[in-house]
């Protein structure tokens, strides 16, 4: 357990840089509990990007660019995660 805390840590902080995932999930961990929890019907991509509302940069600010490479890698996550 104390191995992984390092990596944990490290993932909680990637998440908030941006979107502030991290609070998002803790704040609504029961709607997010699926995607960690085994449960009896799984979540699929599409209703795991029903549970987030994304807001983003002004077109042309210097962190739309950022975001759009974060939604890109949250697409990809999102694919990784269906199989």
């Amino acid at each position: 357990m104390f191995r992984c805390t390092p990596g944990a840590d490290e993932l909680a902080k990637g998440m908030n840089d941006v979107f502030k995932m991290d609070d998002v999930i803790r704040d609504n961990a029961e709607a997010y509990m699926p995607l960690f929890v085994s449960a009896p019907a799984p979540l699929n991509r599409h209703r795991f990007k029903q549970l987030c509302v994304v807001q983003k940069s002004s077109e042309g600010s210097n962190s739309a660019s950022q975001e759009e490479d974060t939604l890109y890698s949250w697409e990809v996550f999102l694919l990784n995660v269906e199989g």
